[in-house]
């Protein structure tokens, strides 16, 4: 660099921006722990605080800091969790922003993506790479959709609420714009978990007899939504039969391998005509959230991904289905229709 230049070299700007990328991983956790701090609530029901308000809601503190946590909720301003604003008391009021009113429905994934569990599973992508295999079930000893209660009732419990936060606001963006279900008579949800999206559809569907059909252990905990009948099984051995299926976020869970033995089990389960609708993100290396989530995959499934729209096409072309096509949602999960001929 010259002599009173202001401009970083490009090996300086490499070393800080790598430095940037290091650091960020502490993003998560500064959400975590304003979340069982119970903050972002507490801004939702009485409005903005200053940071004497809220330390003076922490009813379990034994010998608060609050300079800690100004840290924090600056560090969270600057992230555009949270926002900020100096009144005339000379306060700075915290509030909540696009991002963080979102917690209290999304912070059970939050919770789940920063468990012990998939984070020791990280720690072994590179012996995954290596020796093969998968690294979450190489620390963890059981696939993430074999859990039961008997393996960690909390960990069940976050996984199962993540799916459904993960679920609700695309199935509303579905229904409001595709009306694919419209002529549907018998609708199977396929790992439909605990059947929130089968309850929606048949709320606006009311003529549909849905079934929602996941793991024993997990529709065991499913709640009652009226027209929708819980159902337990293994997708991998067989699926119900009706004249349309639904499999929503399952295929990015899974390997090429077993996405084609379940969309094989799906093909029997329909009658000829019959329709299979999926609903999943669609890989771009020009959008940043699949391509982040592509590497979340890495560390929680046995051989999941996000898949470019050719790749689901193929996927369910070589399982018998044909008439593929995509009908674009404003969502960031898509809808592909398949049929039996």
């Amino acid at each position: 660099m010259a002599p009173g230049s202001s401009t970083m070299s490009e090996d300086a700007q490499g070393h800080f921006d790598l430095k940037s990328m290091i650091f960020s991983l502490v993003t998560p956790f500064m959400l975590k722990a304003v979340v069982l701090l119970g903050i972002p609530e507490m801004i939702s029901k009485a409005g903005p605080l200053s940071l004497k308000q809220i330390v003076s809601r922490l009813s379990n503190a034994k010998n608060c800091q609050p300079d800690l946590l100004e840290r924090i909720l600056q560090f969270l301003v600057h992230k555009r969790a949270l926002s900020e604003k100096i009144e005339k008391d000379g306060e700075t009021y915290y509030g909540l922003t696009p991002i963080s009113k979102w917690l209290a429905e999304e912070h059970h994934l939050l919770l789940l993506c920063t468990h012990e569990y998939p984070m020791a599973a990280f720690q072994k992508v590179n012996e995954a790479v290596l020796d093969g295999g998968h690294a979450y079930e190489m620390v963890n000893k059981v696939r993430l959709w074999e859990h039961d209660p008997g393996h960690g009732d909390e960990y069940v419990e976050l996984l199962n609420k993540a799916t459904l936060a993960w679920s609700t606001v695309t199935i509303s963006l579905v229904l409001e714009h595709y009306d694919g279900f419209k002529d549907v008579k018998k609708l199977v949800d396929v790992g439909g978990g605990l059947g929130m999206c089968m309850g929606k559809i048949v709320e606006k569907y009311p003529h549909i007899e849905g079934v929602n059909f996941d793991l024993p252990h997990t529709v065991s905990s499913a709640p009652a939504f009226p027209g929708v009948a819980h159902v337990g099984g293994n997708m991998f051995e067989s699926v119900p039969s009706a004249d349309a299926l639904l499999i929503k976020s399952v295929i990015i869970n899974f390997s090429d391998e077993d996405c084609l033995k379940m969309l094989a089990n799906c093909y029997k389960a329909l009658p000829r005509g019959g329709k299979l609708i999926v609903i999943e993100l669609i890989y771009s290396k020009e959008r940043p959230f699949e391509m982040d989530l592509d590497m979340i995959m890495i560390g929680f499934t046995d051989g999941g991904k996000t898949r470019r729209f050719e790749e689901h096409k193929a996927l369910l072309e070589n399982s018998g289905f044909g008439n593929v096509s995509l009908v674009s949602v404003p969502s960031k999960e898509q809808v592909i229709e398949a049929y039996k001929l």
